[in-house]
């Protein structure tokens, strides 16, 4: 029963592609992407925290420079992408806490570079690109909200058949935050902050992650 289901899906997928070959402009503008993978966090050599689960929604569009490929291979573009949404968990482990501190992070952002597009066969695509990506990230955990203006940049390679990619990209950058809560309820929480390690967040922090996708573009 399942090898019929998956079967069926190839199946699917190889019809709706071969439709979208006939009707759609082969230089598939408009891409978006469904992703895994990990964050870190460091500031400086005082600790570093890995994330558990991070997952991204991107959506965005390819403005090519030209129509005709250079020596019938190459197309050279800017990226522009709208919405890049991502949501990451994280645990601590804390000295004398028998929970680890459990942190979430929000990051929207926006991005813009450029890239290259390698046509060697048919249908088949190889793409790299480097984007510059403006970001807010929004940090909780432990009754204590953090945000502010990221400085980020991604780079990355995928290869396409169709409107169907699979790729890998690399983010790096860093965030001064601020504290987003009353100084009250700072004060009221001083003895968790002396040893929670988002206390140091205001000063500023690195962040390098990576990440695992699947793309459509139309």
């Amino acid at each position: 029963m399942k090898k019929s289901l998956v079967l069926l899906l190839l199946a699917s997928l190889i019809a709706i592609s071969s439709v979208m070959a006939q009707d759609v402009d082969i230089l598939r503008r408009k891409y978006s992407q469904i992703s895994w993978g990990k964050n870190t966090f460091v500031h400086d050599k005082n600790w570093t925290m890995k994330s558990d689960l991070s997952i991204n929604y991107t959506h965005g569009r390819t403005f090519y420079l030209h129509e005709e490929e250079v020596v019938g291979l190459i197309r050279f573009a800017i990226d522009g992408t709208f919405t890049d949404l991502t949501y990451s968990k994280y645990s601590r482990p804390i000295e004398g806490v028998k929970k680890p501190y459990k942190f979430h992070q929000i990051d929207y952002s926006l991005g813009v570079g450029p890239s290259v597009h390698v046509n060697p066969w048919d249908d088949l695509y190889v793409h790299t690109y480097f984007r510059y990506a403006p970001t807010y990230s929004l940090f909780m955990g432990d009754k204590q909200v953090y945000g502010n203006y990221a400085t980020n940049f991604v780079t990355g390679l995928s290869v396409s058949y169709n409107f169907i990619a699979i790729g890998f990209e690399g983010r790096f950058g860093n965030c001064n935050y601020d504290s987003l809560i009353s100084a009250k309820k700072v004060a009221e929480h001083i003895e968790q902050l002396k040893t929670n390690p988002l206390n140091q967040l205001t000063q500023k922090v690195k962040n390098r992650g990576w990440r695992v996708y699947v793309s459509f573009m139309f």
